[in-house]
């Protein structure tokens, strides 16, 4: 899709997972967390590339409640209207702890199998992500900008 593409003046917006589009979309603005902190992406903004972290990532259009996308470790990359990011994620209202519960003892069975240091970190990646997910509503809260 053409840079310059805007539907009805909003940004497309694409959440990417390794098995998956978890989000196909557009927004106004979208609230990304990276290492180097809470990142706003508005409209026409520069190109830029930058890695998320295990986070709360908001999309939000006018006249509708922001929605929560809970994404891990990964890369973002930002057009001018394009906003696309490369995680695991999943949509925060649709989480089954169960199936979390049951994919954290799997990966942390899989760390106790692995032998490199590169296989290492991949999954304690994921497991990081999967505790992370089970700790979901201590971070539902939209961040306020009103003040």
């Amino acid at each position: 899709m053409p840079e310059n593409l805007k539907v009805d003046g909003k940004m497309n917006v694409h959440l990417i997972s390794p098995t998956h589009t978890v989000l196909d979309g557009v927004a106004d603005k979208v609230l990304l967390p990276t290492w180097q902190g809470n990142l706003m992406v508005l409209m026409d903004r520069a190109p830029l590339f930058t890695v998320t972290q295990n986070g709360a990532m908001w999309v939000y259009n006018k006249g509708s409640r922001p929605k929560c996308y809970l994404i891990s470790t990964g890369i973002a990359e930002i057009r001018r209207n394009i906003c696309s990011v490369l995680a695991w994620g999943v949509d925060a209202d649709e989480i089954d702890k169960d199936r979390i519960h049951m994919r954290l003892e799997s990966a942390e069975q899989d760390l106790a199998r692995v032998h490199s240091e590169i296989e290492r970190a991949q999954v304690q990646d994921r497991v990081d992500f999967f505790k992370y997910l089970l700790d979901k509503p201590s971070l539902m809260v939209p961040p306020d900008f009103s003040s």
